[in-house]
């Protein structure tokens, strides 16, 4: 090999060489730490509630006892102590109503007076009637007299006085029967005037003057009903049927008019509902003063059997209840 291929190896080396040493070899920075984030405070221990002492045991209470045994409120409705709607009992117009719905009735007061004028020549007619059964009376009568003598002395035959004692029957039998068709023809004149039946409240007119009231098919003239006393209707549970019987006392509240009443039971009805599986007890509440109508709601409370037993003079009292102002 010649010294200038030499030369420039040794060049080339030595400029490689000193690349290589120029390069400073590097670590890696440092990594940057994330601070730590704090920790949740300790809760500070919670010391116990102390459980509240019990207190001491009120004395007992009768009257709360008693009140807490009542039952709940039941349902109740008035209704009238009788109720009737009339219709006529002979046909004919209607010539006169004497009364107005809401009108109050006495026993025996015409409410309604049809047309009299048939009636009157029926009666008339079954009067003259029966005078002429009168007349043939008296005459076979007379017969039956003289025969019957004769017939003692032996001077007319049996035979005759047979006839003359069936004509005297018969006589006697058409008087009857005369008599008979006068009371009826008077009664259909009586029929004629439609009267109420009892002391009540007239509650629906039907008909009006000059239209045809009609025994088949009855046409209803006027509905009256008794409101002196009325009755109150209690749908009584079966759970609650034990403390029901006649006798038994009642609170009622009538919230429409503001009415409280310590009654007794009068009648209870012993047969269920069968769809409601109720029973009915029945209160009469006294209305002399007919402030009470028929269809009004009530609560009432059946007293329990520890309950103060009510007096004759508690029976029957209306307590009026005030309310103040505010409340």
């Amino acid at each position: 090999m010649t010294a200038r291929p030499l030369f420039v190896v040794l060049f080339v080396l030595a400029t490689v060489s000193c690349q290589g040493s120029s390069e400073v070899a590097r670590l890696p920075g440092p990594t940057a730490v994330q601070p730590a984030a704090p920790a949740p405070p300790t809760p500070a221990p919670v010391a116990p509630t102390p459980a509240p002492a019990p207190a001491p045991a009120a004395a007992a209470d009768p009257a709360a006892a008693a009140a807490g045994s009542a039952s709940p409120f039941l349902s109740g409705t008035t209704e009238a102590h009788r109720k009737s709607t009339l219709t006529p009992k002979v046909s004919s117009a209607v010539t006169r109503v004497h009364v107005r719905e809401g009108d109050m009735a006495k026993q025996g007061q015409p409410l309604v007076t049809l047309d009299t004028r048939d009636f009157i020549l029926r009666s008339q007619q079954a009067e003259a009637a029966r005078d002429g059964a009168k007349v043939q009376l008296d005459a076979a009568k007379l017969d039956w007299d003289r025969l019957k003598s004769l017939l003692a002395e032996k001077a007319v035959p049996q035979s005759q006085f047979d006839m003359v004692d069936a004509r005297y029957k018969g006589a006697k039998a058409g008087l009857a029967a005369a008599e008979t068709a006068v009371a009826m023809a008077r009664k259909a004149l009586s029929d004629s005037v439609i009267r109420a039946p009892f002391d009540g409240l007239i509650v629906k007119r039907f008909v009006n003057e000059g239209e045809y009231a009609s025994v088949m098919p009855a046409t209803p003239l006027v509905t009256i009903e008794e409101i002196d006393p009325v009755d109150m209707r209690i749908q009584v549970p079966s759970s609650d049927m034990a403390q029901v019987t006649v006798g038994s006392p009642v609170h009622v509240r009538l919230p429409a008019t503001g009415q409280e009443l310590d009654l007794r039971l009068t009648r209870v009805v012993s047969s269920s509902d069968p769809h409601t599986r109720t029973f009915s007890a029945i209160v009469e509440i006294p209305n002399r003063d007919h402030s009470l109508r028929s269809g009004l709601y009530a609560e009432v409370t059946l007293r329990p059997r520890g309950a103060p037993a009510l007096t004759t003079t508690d029976t029957g009292k209306i307590k009026k209840r005030v309310r103040l102002p505010g409340n």
